[in-house]
């Protein structure tokens, strides 16, 4: 069974396209921010949270697609073949674009690609932690690529998910001590022993949880009550986060809050999720396909639109919009012009088999 085509997975789609643009509109607030300006009133300042949606997202997706090769313990070779090309492809693509940009023609149009040193080129190409923010959310996929090497072994011996468990512990440790002791055991953020022992592995982990109770079967009664429930909690502290007046700042508590609200949404989208019948006819669904490409394609896109030229303009905010529209089109014709070709290509000559 392909488990791109079941109603789990398909309905998680949703959550992904809804996160990508939370995050664009986000983004574009920020610059409006850096230079003393308003976008919409600065009410999509929590439009961060969806970071934690993708952690959590990622997780079960991780679980969802490894579980039938760590049950088997077979199938390393497509595992890391699939998900590692899924992963880099695409990303070696967008971050060549803006940085032959930056890099020839114009240095100050992209300044974290223009200023990246030789040393540190190789952390950029292999998504290492601590890497320059070539894309805005790299630093997200980062944890994916860890995880993904963690599940690789997995799948070569079951034995190393104690070495899963032994990473969780001290990432809970590490965020028990951010959140309500302050002694900096691991470092400060940017210090790769944080980095490795982010308290936001524990989003990912639950992420892993929200997998384990659908795989175990346990349902949600009144599902559509609990979706609309989840979505006002995780809505409601995210507005109460964005009003700077209120003094509220949950950064380093952001896995107990952001992280436990987003595991709310995703559990209840995975159960009993059944938004697209016929998911390939889907906009939504076609958009969720192509948002790890618009989550990655929309940080050089945007932030030189809006620092050059929406920021500048009494009518901006229609510049940025605009541009997160014509974002979401060309993620879309990517995803169906280029990467499910090559995907597909690869699937036949590296794995031997069609997709």
């Amino acid at each position: 069974m392909d488990l791109r085509k079941t109603p789990t997975y398909t309905s998680l789609l949703i959550v992904y396209t809804f996160l990508a643009t939370l995050l664009m509109i986000y983004h574009s607030t920020q610059h409006y921010q850096n230079v003393d300006s308003s976008l919409f009133g600065n009410f999509f300042t929590f439009g961060n949270l969806g970071e934690d949606i993708l952690l959590v997202a990622m997780g079960f997706t991780v679980f969802y697609t490894s579980s039938k090769y760590i049950q088997r313990q077979a199938g390393y070779k497509e595992f890391m073949v699939k998900t590692l090309l899924r992963i880099y492809l695409v990303y070696w693509i967008i971050i060549a674009i803006p940085g032959a940009i930056a890099w020839s023609v114009h240095p100050e149009i992209h300044a974290s690609i223009a200023n990246i040193e030789g040393d540190k080129l190789w952390q950029t190409m292999v998504m290492w932690f601590g890497h320059p923010r070539i894309a805005v959310i790299t630093w997200v996929l980062t944890h994916l690529v860890f995880f993904v090497f963690i599940f690789g072994l997995a799948i070569l011996n079951e034995k190393f998910k104690y070495l899963w468990y032994f990473i969780l512990v001290l990432s809970a440790i590490n965020a028990v001590d951010r959140a309500f002791f302050g002694t900096h055991l691991f470092g400060e953020y940017d210090s790769k022993l944080y980095l490795i022992f982010s308290p936001h592995n524990l989003e990912f982990a639950l992420g892993a949880l929200a997998y384990y109770f659908f795989e175990k079967g346990y349902k949600i009664e009144r599902y559509n009550l609990f979706l609309i429930f989840a979505i006002i909690v995780f809505m409601g502290i995210g507005i109460l986060y964005s009003q700077a007046g209120l003094g509220l700042d949950y950064h380093d508590h952001r896995v107990f809050v952001f992280g436990l609200t987003a595991f709310l949404l995703v559990l209840s989208v995975v159960n009993h999720g059944k938004f697209i019948p016929a998911p390939e006819n889907n906009i939504f669904y076609k958009l969720g396909e192509a948002e790890y490409i618009m989550l990655l394609f929309h940080g050089p896109i945007l932030s030189i639109v809006d620092y050059h030229f929406s920021v500048k303009v009494s009518y901006g905010w229609a510049v940025s919009l605009v541009t997160i529209f014509i974002i979401l089109t060309i993620s879309y014709i990517i995803r169906t012009k280029i990467e499910e070709p090559l995907l597909a290509y690869v699937d036949l000559k590296l794995l031997g088999k069609a997709d």
